[in-house]
């Protein structure tokens, strides 16, 4: 995948909760950004669930570099990690992270039934997400007279990925994020909605 591309995340936290023979399973959908955000992230749960038996997890972060990050956290070896990490790939996101807090009920689950929990809990947590794109775009500067506003407006503002920024001062100043397969479209489009009055700059690139 390139560096700078759209992208799957979630917008905020959610859980979900079930049993399994006794044993008490939280599934907690958290945004993941950094490394950094891990450790944060499991002191908050483990605040939030204090004295579980097992707080194990998975993250991939760092964007569209889809970093990784899991722990079995004393669990057999695969049951617990693999299927968190299987459940946030297979939904094609990033910068997302899945705990998954188990309450031991006292009746061993065996290989494939720990493997069925967590997963299921993984994918129920994510299910009650809510799931955004985050949108490359190039963001551009744009100054233009008043008389040239409404061309803008009626045949380029369509290609912002979000509302554009606008400062009326003397002239108008648009600050506008394109999506960035269309940069060039756009670029042309101004100068052509302007007859190549306005001046256009590309000033940096960024998500929206």
């Amino acid at each position: 995948m390139a560096l700078f591309a759209d992208y799957l995340t979630i917008s905020g936290t959610s859980e979900s909760e079930s049993r399994v023979k006794g044993s008490r399973f939280i599934g907690i959908a958290l945004p993941c950004v950094t490394e950094s955000d891990i450790q944060s992230n499991l002191s908050e749960v483990s605040r939030r669930y204090p004295n579980a038996t097992h707080y194990c997890y998975a993250a991939v972060y760092g964007g569209t570099l889809r970093t990784e990050k899991s722990s079995d956290n004393g669990e057999p070896s695969g049951t617990a990690a693999k299927p968190i990490l299987s459940v946030i790939k297979g939904r094609g996101l990033t910068d997302t992270m899945v705990v998954v807090v188990r309450y031991f009920g006292g009746t061993l689950l065996g290989t494939g039934g720990l493997v069925h929990a967590y997963t299921q809990s993984a994918s129920d947590a994510i299910e009650c997400a809510s799931i955004v794109k985050r949108q490359a775009c190039a963001i551009f500067r744009i100054i233009l007279s008043y008389a040239d506003l409404n061309a803008f407006n009626a045949k380029c503002r369509g290609l912002c990925a979000v509302p554009p920024e606008i400062v009326y001062e003397e002239t108008v100043s648009v600050t506008a994020a394109v999506p960035v397969g269309r940069a060039e479209e756009f670029a042309q489009s101004v100068a052509d909605a302007t007859e190549r009055r306005a001046r256009t700059e590309r000033i940096g690139d960024g998500y929206r």
